[in-house]
């Protein structure tokens, strides 16, 4: 389920072109890459079993990306999905001696009348990228026109580029009623792009004349300088300041200690030569007004 509900939210947040077909031919074009699905147009059938004692059910599946699905029998049309269908979910249930007795038919995707939201337009073929992967490794192929039980359907197959995977089917994955969405991966090599080119990658990190990469080599060399570039050491002002931090800390903290221990001193009593750091700001006063004093040619009386 986990699995799925990431596909959906990729889907809500596509960063790719969509490319939607007024004449499905089989093939379609994603960004600047082309697919062809006509290797994989012929029929595929498949049936998943789940034990639901003293019952099995069988839930049995046929897509025709290409074409649709050959029409239902005329002897009993409501047990196969309607002329148009090209992918169709059938719900069985068997038991031992008994004949399968069928339990739903839905006709998840085609040209079927009505289409999604009643729009009329029916089969809509369409390509999306995949958030998070390149387009040339997997993408998602959705369509629609499918209607059961007042809710529209659609499949959405995530399509997976594998270039020796040739006699395959799509995979179900999940089956969400209540919005009417399937969801099938198809690895296959028909979601190869046959034409067009794959994005160039990102460049790398740092200058175009690789600048980046040359200091990290002269800072291999050197032993100066960090994996990143930076400089290793802080510097002259870097190590004052330090130096000064730490022995104001020192001041202090054996000042304090001596006074306290010495003579029973608490609180501002603690700290060491306390009247000179309190006549300081008087001190600095007075020096400034002696130089203005000096500067105007006369100093004030009293």
């Amino acid at each position: 389920m986990a699995p799925r509900t990431r596909l959906l939210q990729a889907a809500a947040l596509l960063t790719g072109a969509t490319a939607t077909l007024a004449a499905w031919d089989c093939t379609l074009q994603l960004g600047s890459l082309r697919y062809d699905l006509n290797p994989i147009k012929d029929r595929h059938e498949w049936v998943i079993e789940a034990q639901t004692p003293p019952t099995v059910l069988k839930n049995r599946y046929a897509i025709s990306l290409c074409e649709p699905l050959p029409d239902p029998s005329r002897k009993h049309p409501d047990d196969d999905c309607p002329h148009g269908t090209r992918l169709c979910m059938r719900a069985f249930s068997a038991r031992e001696g008994y004949d399968d007795r069928l339990l739903s038919v839905v006709p998840v995707a085609g040209d079927i009348g009505e289409g999604a939201s009643g729009s009329g337009s029916g089969l809509a073929p369409r390509a999306e990228d995949k958030e998070g992967d390149r387009p040339e490794d997997k993408w998602v192929f959705e369509m629609g026109g499918g209607r059961y039980n007042g809710v529209d359907q659609k499949a959405r197959i995530e399509m997976q580029c594998d270039a020796d995977a040739r006699e395959t089917a799509p995979t179900v994955d999940e089956y969400d009623a209540g919005g009417g969405v399937l969801y099938l991966t198809w690895r296959t090599f028909a979601a190869c792009p046959t034409g067009g080119e794959a994005p160039a990658p990102p460049p790398p990190s740092g200058d175009e004349d690789g600048g980046g990469d040359k200091g990290e080599r002269e800072g291999d060399k050197g032993g100066d300088r960090d994996p990143v570039g930076h400089s290793a050491g802080l510097g002259f002002f870097g190590w004052f300041f330090t130096l000064l931090f730490v022995a104001a800390l020192a001041y202090f903290g054996v000042g304090a200690y001596h006074n306290y221990t010495t003579y029973g001193a608490t609180g501002w009593d603690m700290v060491p030569h306390r009247d000179v750091w309190r006549d300081l700001p008087f001190v600095v006063s007075d020096l400034f007004k002696g130089r203005g004093g000096s500067r105007s040619g006369y100093s004030a009386l009293g």
